[in-house]
């Protein structure tokens, strides 16, 4: 193994009712809580609250058994909103694992990766939708 970059394009965001638009293709997902901004009473994406992976991001989306684990978190008026970033079969975990590492999703907290990168050192520059998410950022390895 060595260094890696990994710059996948954030692509959403999506409703559950929306969830078969999302791609069928390899990749990670992330699972938002969205909420009326104060200032704009726009929806926005507020928290991060999950992160995951599947060779189908739709299929790990729609068929995901925490689906109402989330909606229960949600306040009156909240909304879970779904974004994927499409990665191939070589870099997907690698991907998710810097992805949960970095950002510590509240829904993640039983992941092996929370506090330890098995892999090494991996740079991530996402694009896209990508709010509430670090733009770059670098995971070192930890055994």
């Amino acid at each position: 193994m060595s260094e890696q970059l990994l710059s996948p394009k954030m692509l959403g965001y999506w409703t559950r009712d929306q969830l078969h638009d999302t791609p069928d293709e390899s990749g990670i997902y992330c699972v938002f809580r969205a909420a009326k901004d104060p200032e704009t009473s726009e929806m926005d994406v507020q928290e991060l609250l999950y992160v995951g992976e599947h060779r189908s991001a739709r299929y790990g989306l729609e068929h995901h058994e925490d689906h109402d684990q989330w909606e229960a978190f949600l306040q009156p008026g909240e909304e879970v909103w779904y974004a994927v970033g499409l990665a191939g079969h070589a870099n997907r975990e690698r991907l998710a694992a810097a992805m949960i590492n970095a950002h510590k999703p509240r829904f993640n907290n039983h992941s092996e990766y929370r506090d330890r990168f098995p892999f090494d050192e991996t740079t991530v520059h996402i694009y896209g939708k990508k709010h509430k998410l670090q733009s770059i950022f670098t995971v070192e390895r930890q055994d």
